[in-house]
């Protein structure tokens, strides 16, 4: 019995860069106010390069300007609020570093 490979080849799907960010998925945020404040805890919802969306339950005194640490992906961000509504704050980024921990950054 002769099988022909040549139609039988699967196509494989195309392979996803490891290193590369899934945006898609939420991600724990640490938010600082000052480096000498305790850091409140978000969810970071729709990610890009230049701006993202918290959720914060039950805290209504953010400040316009902070300081945003992204843990999984070891991300750290200066953000300003663009806009709020309900437990969701619009920010953009104004500066980000990349390789840096809230824990090893306040040690």
């Amino acid at each position: 019995m002769i099988i022909d490979t040549a139609n039988t080849t699967r196509q494989s799907k195309p392979q996803r860069n490891r290193n590369q960010l899934n945006k898609r998925l939420p991600r724990v945020g640490r938010v600082l106010f000052s480096p000498e404040s305790s850091p409140v805890h978000c969810n970071v919802k729709n990610f890009t390069e230049y701006q993202a969306t918290l959720t914060m339950s039950g805290w209504m005194g953010l400040p316009s300007n902070f300081t945003l640490y992204i843990e999984p992906d070891s991300i750290r961000t200066n953000c300003r609020v663009i806009s709020r509504k309900g437990s969701n704050i619009q920010v953009e980024f104004t500066e980000v570093e990349q390789g840096v921990r809230y824990k090893s950054a306040n040690i």
